[in-house]
């Protein structure tokens, strides 16, 4: 009976100390310098200043085409660029049903083919290797740019864009001083977690045939925990599970040694 008591014990003993684990993993506590950082960099990604914006960027170092959600996490937008497709040619349509334009869009990456690059011809003569979203205009064949990519996705309030500008000149827009204005486009994003492909482009508008502005709905655009945290939790995860089953082999060898001990000291019974 005692060795069966001493089994039960190092079950239960071995579940505790799982669940416990588990829970340190899910609630374990930061240092305060990082939170600090992390609360001050929040901060400064809600303001629109050109210079609060490089500060946060100098204090929280991010991968391109990644954000931190001011209230919920970690946003990697990668997934809907070439690196997931490694290096493969991603691009994303959109139409105008009411023009009957159709558009091309990258995310943080230009969605035109390096074999198109050197036969294009591009409005206006700018870098096309820079291009974030094009079209093609009907009565030229030239590729209109809508602007050049960027790599930094910013939460304007609620909402995360990404701005693309120094496109092609407007055709109807002059500036106040007499110069023309460069097309510009703003992704909307807009996290969609039922969604069964990658992402859906939609075109939304145009101001003056000057600033486009599209909404991109994915999961990818869902807060997530950094990949980084992610690692460090299932390390926490092993180590706790190699833990306990150590306990519960030395366990069995205690139990062993200790049923050893008892026989050996049961007095034989004589005949």
């Amino acid at each position: 009976m005692a060795s069966r008591i001493q089994k039960r014990i190092i079950y239960i003993a071995l579940v505790l100390f799982l669940v416990t684990g588990l829970f340190i993993v899910d609630k374990r506590p930061h240092q305060k310098q990082e939170h600090s950082k992390l609360f001050s960099s929040l901060q400064d990604m809600m303001l629109l200043d050109s210079e609060k914006d490089s500060k946060s960027d100098d204090e929280v170092e991010l991968e391109a085409c990644t954000t931190l959600n001011p209230t919920r996490g970690f946003i990697d937008l990668r997934g809907l660029t070439s690196h997931a497709q490694e290096g493969k040619f991603q691009a994303w349509l959109a139409k105008d049903y009411e023009s009957g334009r159709n558009f091309t869009v990258g995310v943080c990456l230009s969605p035109v083919k390096k074999s198109v690059l050197s036969t294009a011809a591009f409005k206006d003569s700018v870098n096309a290797s820079d291009v974030g979203a094009y079209y093609i205009d009907p009565e030229t064949d030239k590729y209109v740019l809508m602007g050049q990519f960027s790599g930094k996705p910013v939460f304007r309030g609620k909402k995360l864009t990404m701005t693309y500008e120094n496109g092609s000149f407007c055709d109807s827009i002059l500036a106040r001083d007499g110069l023309r204005i460069r097309r510009s486009t703003i992704l909307t994003f807009t996290c969609d977690r039922e969604m069964l492909n990658k992402a859906q482009v939609s075109y939304i508008a145009s101001a003056q045939e000057c600033t486009y502005m599209f909404e991109i709905r994915s999961h990818y655009a869902c807060p997530t925990a950094a990949k980084a945290d992610n690692l460090a939790a299932i390390w926490i995860f092993l180590l706790i599970l190699m833990a306990a089953l150590l306990v519960f082999f030395s366990g069995s060898l205690i139990i062993k040694s200790l049923r050893v001990l008892h026989l050996k000291g049961t007095p034989i019974p004589e005949k």
